[in-house]
């Protein structure tokens, strides 16, 4: 098993928005461990809601999440950030600083929360950089570059610290197919290094996600399945 992979369950867990019907409901699950899962729902019934749950954005109305059998609700915001820097997230072309450059962004995490020494942390930048082949755009801020860049970007900076839990809602829009590919195998690259040992996305692109050879996750009335088919549904709560 991969060293990094996490115990991740649900307790009772419910979820809504007020006025709206319960995204979850009284929802138990044990989450694959050492998996990609691929995290799939109708429109609009709550595919990047769990991804948030997940990680630990969100936390539930009612009911617990564990990680590693650790109450995520009642641990103190001290107490869980030792877990938090070994998350990484990606939500749509959210979270980029505009009045920092492509490779502060990339930076920031490394060395805000000083995860590594600054050499090092300019080491794993720039190599990302050379690897997606974009230094030519690298101390240009966001709004100065490609949307397929910011979106990159995005990616890039979820992976760079090399989580144990990377969560990522729809990694492939906007960012290409040759980027897209080269990304899936950078993600094949950490879990061979016993890294990213647990990664949840939700996509629409059934071909790209294929290649990461996931299992799926599915959200249907409130309630999560393991399903590794689409016909067959594993029921994970009764």
């Amino acid at each position: 098993m991969n060293s990094s992979a996490w115990s991740l369950r649900f307790e009772n867990v419910s979820y809504f928005h007020e006025g709206q019907d319960p995204i979850l409901e009284n929802a138990d699950f044990q989450f694959p461990i050492d998996q990609v899962c691929w995290v799939k729902s109708e429109e609009g019934e709550g595919k990047s809601t769990l991804l948030q749950l997940i990680a630990a954005l969100e936390l539930p109305k009612i009911g617990d999440y564990f990680i590693n059998d650790q109450s995520v609700k009642e641990m103190t915001f001290e107490e869980f950030l030792p877990t938090r820097l070994k998350i990484g997230y990606s939500f749509d072309y959210g979270g980029l600083l505009s009045n920092r450059t492509l490779k502060d962004n990339l930076l920031l995490p490394l060395l805000y929360h000083r995860l590594v020494p600054t050499k090092q942390a300019y080491q794993k930048v720039n190599s990302l950089i050379e690897m997606f082949d974009f230094a030519k755009f690298a101390d240009e801020r966001p709004a100065h570059v490609p949307g397929r860049l910011r979106k990159l970007t995005c990616l890039l900076r979820s992976v760079v610290h090399e989580p144990d839990l990377l969560v990522m809602d729809d990694p492939f829009v906007g960012l290409g197919l040759e980027t897209s590919e080269k990304f899936i195998s950078h993600l094949k690259d950490l879990r061979m290094q016993g890294k990213a040992g647990n990664i949840f996305l939700s996509s629409y692109d059934d071909q790209l996600c294929q290649k990461l050879n996931p299992v799926i996750i599915h959200i249907d009335a409130g309630q999560i399945y393991q399903t590794m088919t689409e016909v067959n549904k594993k029921v994970a709560n009764l």
